[in-house]
């Protein structure tokens, strides 16, 4: 079974409250922090264009590096509360989810028996 990025939005406003990134960076916090990462660029970066339309978040442009500047992404408070309601939606969907494994476990354990 494939798994989708249903929650890609959810992980991107949790890895922006740590601070204002860009693309890049946010795919590889994606990479090495997520257990399970269905998320590649063309996800990602479609993700960040949805977000901003909804004003989740704002980005600019950080010309620090003159011969590089980079798109930059930051939470806004719309998107705080978004990343609420993701917490409770996810939270809910553990419920089913453990509720799933246990009555799993216990059909496997009445068919080994």
């Amino acid at each position: 079974m494939k798994h989708t990025g249903r929650h890609t939005g959810a992980f991107l406003l949790l890895f922006l409250t740590e601070g204002d990134n860009y693309g890049g960076r946010l795919l590889q916090k994606c990479e090495e922090e997520l257990p399970v990462n269905p998320i590649d660029s063309a996800i990602l970066y479609r993700t960040l264009k949805k977000l901003e339309q909804e004003e989740a978040i704002e980005s600019y442009l950080n010309t620090t590096d003159q011969h590089k500047p980079m798109r930059m992404y930051k939470i806004t408070a719309i998107g705080k509360k978004k990343l609420e309601e993701h917490q409770l939606d996810i939270e809910e969907k553990m419920k089913n989810l453990s509720f799933f494994i246990e009555k799993y476990n216990d059909w496997k354990t009445q068919i080994n028996a």
